[in-house]
């Protein structure tokens, strides 16, 4: 229950950039920094995931901690993928 902000996060987040990436050049120039904090929770999203996932394998729920390891390699991907988005936009 603890994890549902930062699964949130990331299920919502790639909708968000897609439409960002639609928008007009100015419009995308201007939102350059509000990727970059986008890219830094999924940073901070990866580590927690992976902690979660240890932790709840320690205490033998192992589904559960199938799921979290799961949406951390999953936010690490879309993290690969967002990172070359942001460094080739023109801002």
């Amino acid at each position: 229950m603890l994890l549902f902000p930062f699964k949130a996060y990331v299920i919502i987040v790639p909708v968000w950039a897609l439409v960002l990436k639609a928008e007009p050049f100015y419009v995308r120039a201007e939102l350059l920094q509000a990727t970059n904090c986008v890219l830094e929770g999924y940073a901070l999203c990866v580590p927690v995931f992976i902690l979660a996932a240890l932790i709840q394998f320690l205490k033998r729920q192992k589904f559960t901690a199938a799921t979290s390891l799961m949406f951390g390699m999953a936010t690490f991907i879309i993290l690969l993928f967002l990172l070359p988005m942001c460094a080739l936009a023109k801002g």
